[in-house]
């Protein structure tokens, strides 16, 4: 031990003081067993002993406790929890527990209360058991009349021998059955009698009546026989006539005694009824008055439930407020601790004041917002108290001597406890004693002797003192009956809820009302089972209904999921049609039918949706590319129709075909799909003779090809090379079979010898719009000045000018008609088609550019 744990204090249950151990055992949870064995069983105070044993729920313990214990009052204190547990007056007490209990009793008295009140079976018959009959026949009579259970009645009047005990049960059992069958074994007239005038139960008295009856007939019927016998005998004797007829004298008078009797005992047994009938008459009178004393009890109760609500509301107002500042005041406690553990020169006063304070709030966490915050704050002040404790321990170490300076703590402490002489506030005091308390253990750490000294100083003021703080204790008391009133509201809150159908937020509320329940503490002896019974069945009540509506809807679930799965096969079925708009509709009709479905179960929900989702999104993906996968078809087109022009007159590779393959196929899409196109002639490479039908194959491809030119939906790009790649493979089946095309619209020279035509055409037009010929090209600028003053003077003098309008839009039908023919002549070499082309849009420009011109002359 070193010299720092020598000065520490001791632990709270090896306290050299009474009263701190007394309180320990108090504050000590149900499930510390082996704790509250301890002190009940080795502690050397009877106080503590006897609180121990009051908390202990072990039968066995408590029946050695009972046996060998020196001081009666834990013995008996013992004892009562035995009884307690018999009765089952504890929750989570089970029926094993309960006839442990019973086996360990052996007043007969107290056996016979558990047999009278336990609501278990089992508890009660092992408590009947263990009674003997023959010492303890009252009460196996008190047994019969008196026990809750109909078993235990019946056990009980079974072992009944004796005859005063059997009346007393006849006479004074409440219960029909067993009043009935006492009467049954009564035999003697004064007891049926008695039973007849005495008996509470009148099913008892009227069976009682009835036996009695039936006796006085069979008293009569043996006389009557007897007189029989008697008669005949003296008819054989006629000197016996006399006898015969006083003995008929007394029969008769026999029959008449008994006549009066039954009459007598008929009246005395309607009296009897009459008596119980005014009995129960008066019963329900004050059963009424009593029912009308509860009515407005209750109406009483329900106000005050009212206003205990409203208090309840603004408690729970109040204790939100708290748990915010409880959080506040801990966060603020981090930041102080995260801040000084930083700090060089942290002293061991602040570090030893910043790690209590840590672990003072670590074992008292406060009330916090959500269980989020608490995980936070604990983690959070455990790292504080992790990085705190290292630093204190050495700075303890290094500044041991200052352990003298506790010295003046102590006495100062010490004046403190004397000055509480004077308070007159018992709860006051007590819990200024503790506070006391706790800081003297906080400088507990002083020299030995100097520490002794003031202990016993410190101890002395304190013992007187807390001799007048019992009364505190004593209020431990009423805060049962508080705890029992807040569970009594608590199982009204319950039963009002237990019938409600709006089970998330009904579930939620009995939740919070359980865990409230868990924070209340402990109630009146004897009302534990009861009350958590009560709430336990509301409670029950709810959840069960809500687990058979749960069934109901899982039903509901596995059918809405059928169907669910149903849209999903046909989303998917649809999911790679290229019917856009029709797809698009029934897909969206699909959708809208599935928003009409209920729900599925949580755990597939999301699963079955994301099937669905699925579906329809692979389809609209699609959609919404259907432009580019056009476009990529329209692409595949032209490639199909430039392969098989190629293939008409395919050409040996070279670096340069080679070169232009990899440029248009790094231009072509990846995955796009080849159209087979129409089937063309099958070439072979080496054949010199055009093969039949070219010319017919060669204009079938050059239309398409120009119906694909004509649909556009192309990038430039792949335009730009499909183009060049026709056009090569045009010019190759055009200049290899020439002959083939002579004369055709696919003949290149005659095609070539229209454009020149057409040119030399436009060219005259545009030179006449200027006012020459085309030999004027070649004339000096003067010339062709004074060339169109002329012209436009005899313009002037001959009324030449509507002429010259009348020529221009002539000029300008001209030109429309040879852009379209320009556009219907066939294949040109392009060296000679590119420079008629810009001969022929040349002209074309400025046969319209006169137009305009004169318009705006």
């Amino acid at each position: 031990m070193t010299l720092l744990d020598r000065f520490r204090p001791p632990p709270p249950q090896n306290h050299p003081d009474p009263a701190v151990r007394l309180a320990y055992v108090a504050e000590l949870p149900l499930s510390e067993r082996d704790l509250i064995v301890a002190a009940a069983r080795e502690d050397e105070d009877v106080r503590v002993r006897r609180a121990a044993v009051a908390k202990l729920l072990d039968p066995s313990v408590l029946a050695v406790i009972a046996r060998d214990d020196a001081e009666a009052s834990v013995r008996d204190e013992a004892l009562t929890m035995l009884r307690d547990i018999a009765l089952d007056s504890f929750e989570g007490v089970d029926e094993a527990q309960s006839i442990a209990a019973v086996d360990a009793l052996a007043d007969a008295r107290t056996l016979a209360q558990i047999a009278k009140t336990s609501v278990r079976e089992a508890v009660g018959l092992r408590a009947l058991s263990r009674l003997e009959p023959a010492s303890d026949s009252h009460l196996f009579a008190s047994i019969a009349r008196h026990a809750a259970l109909e078993p235990l009645r019946q056990a009980a009047f079974e072992r009944l021998d004796d005859r005063a005990d059997i009346l007393t049960v006849a006479i004074n059992g409440e219960f029909k059955e067993i009043a009935m069958a006492a009467v049954d074994r009564l035999a003697d007239r004064e007891d049926l009698e008695q039973v007849v005038a005495r008996a509470k139960n009148r099913a008892a008295a009227k069976r009682a009546g009835a036996v009695l009856r039936d006796l006085d007939e069979r008293t009569a019927r043996e006389a009557a026989e007897l007189a029989a016998v008697a008669a005949s005998a003296e008819m054989m004797d006629p000197e016996a006539e006399g006898e015969r007829a006083a003995r008929e004298a007394e029969a008769e008078r026999a029959r008449e005694q008994a006549r009066q009797r039954a009459e007598e005992l008929a009246a005395q047994t309607e009296r009897a009824a009459q008596d119980a009938e005014r009995a129960a008459a008066e019963q329900r009178v004050r059963e009424e008055a009593d029912r009308s004393v509860r009515e407005a009890a209750a109406a009483a109760a329900r106000e005050e439930a009212a206003r205990e609500a409203g208090r309840r509301r603004q408690a729970d107002e109040a204790e939100a407020r708290t748990r915010r500042e409880g959080l506040n005041r801990v966060t603020q406690l981090i930041a102080r601790a995260s801040a000084l553990i930083e700090r060089p020169d942290l002293s061991l006063k602040s570090a030893t004041r910043l790690l209590r304070d840590v672990r003072a709030a670590l074992a008292d966490v406060p009330p916090l917002p959500s269980r989020r915050d608490y995980d936070e704050v604990v983690q959070k002040l455990k790292a504080a108290q992790a990085a705190l404790t290292p630093k204190v321990q050495d700075l303890r170490e290094v500044a041991e001597w200052q352990q003298w300076a506790n010295i003046g703590i102590q006495e100062q402490l010490c004046e403190k406890m004397e000055a509480l002489r004077t308070a007159d506030d018992p709860e006051a005091v007590a819990r200024r004693i503790h506070e006391l308390q706790e800081q003297w253990r906080q400088a507990a750490d002083v020299p030995r002797a100097q520490g002794e000294v003031l202990w016993r100083r410190f101890k002395a003021v304190h013992d007187e003192l807390w001799a007048r703080c019992e009364a505190h204790f004593a209020a431990q008391a009423s805060a049962r009956m508080e705890n029992l009133a807040k569970k009594v509201t608590l199982c009204e809150r319950a039963e009002a809820l237990a019938d409600s159908t709006s089970w998330l937020q009904t579930a939620e509320t009995i939740k919070r009302l359980q865990a409230e329940w868990k924070t209340v503490g402990p109630v009146t002896r004897g009302q534990e089972k009861a009350i958590w019974e009560r709430f336990r069945a509301a409670c029950d009540r709810f959840f069960t209904r809500r687990q058979d509506d749960l069934t109901k809807r899982k039903a509901l679930w596995a059918e809405n999921f059928a169907r669910k799965e149903a849209l999903c096969v046909a989303v998917e079925a649809l999911a790679g049609s290229s019917d856009w708009e029709q797809t698009s509709a029934e897909i969206r009709r699909l959708q809208n039918e599935w928003k009409a479905i209920g729900p599925v179960k949580k755990s597939r929900s999301e699963a079955i949706w994301q099937r669905f989702r699925a579906a329809c999104d692979a389809f609209f993906v699609r959609y919404a590319q259907r432009h580019d996968i056009a476009r990529a078809e329209r692409v595949a087109a032209r490639e199909a129709i430039c392969a098989e022009m190629e293939a008409l007159a395919p050409s040996p590779p070279d670096l340069s075909a080679a070169s232009a393959a990899q440029a248009a196929s790094s231009l072509q899409p990846a995955a796009l799909p080849q159209d087979d196109g129409a089937a063309s002639p099958d070439v072979p490479e080496s054949a010199s003779e055009p093969p039949a039908g070219l010319v017919a194959a060669v204009r079938g491809l050059r239309s398409r090809w120009q119906q694909e030119l004509a649909a556009r939906g192309v990038d430039r790009d792949h335009a730009v090379v499909l183009d060049r790649r026709f056009a090569d493979a045009f010019d190759r089946v055009l200049s290899r079979w020439p002959e083939v095309f002579a004369g055709t619209d696919l003949d290149p020279d005659a095609n070539r010898k229209q454009m020149e035509a057409l040119v030399r055409r436009m060219e005259d037009l545009a030179a006449s719009l200027k006012g020459g010929s085309p030999e004027d090209v070649a004339l000096s600028p003067t010339t062709k000045l004074a060339a169109m003053l002329k012209e436009a003077l005899a313009a002037n003098t001959i009324g030449g000018k509507v002429d010259v309008e009348s020529r221009r839009r002539a000029a300008q039908e001209d030109v429309r008609q040879a852009q379209a023919s320009w556009s219907r002549i066939g294949p040109v070499a392009d060296d000679a088609k590119r420079a008629l082309s810009e001969r022929f849009q040349r002209a074309v420009r400025q046969i319209l550019a006169s137009g305009e011109a004169g318009r705006t002359g």
